[in-house]
């Protein structure tokens, strides 16, 4: 896969990924975003950055979910 083809698949990824979040976030019982990314494996790096928002709010939203759990 050449690296413009690897981009684009990249940016549907997200879209796809965005737009499933957001059917969840309408869910009865609703779980942060970024403990449904974190689940799914992705670092609280990653979910910063996808959700434009810092990385150190991102790993505490994590946490507190998992003491909350």
């Amino acid at each position: 896969m050449d690296e413009k083809t690897a981009k684009e698949l990249l940016k549907m990824t997200k879209a796809v990924l965005l737009a499933e979040l957001q059917a969840l976030e309408k869910q009865e019982k609703r779980e942060k975003t970024e403990v449904v990314l974190a689940r799914a494996g992705l670092s609280a790096k990653e979910i910063a950055a996808l959700l434009n928002k810092g990385e150190h709010a991102v790993a505490k939203a994590i946490q507190r979910a998992g003491k909350a759990a």
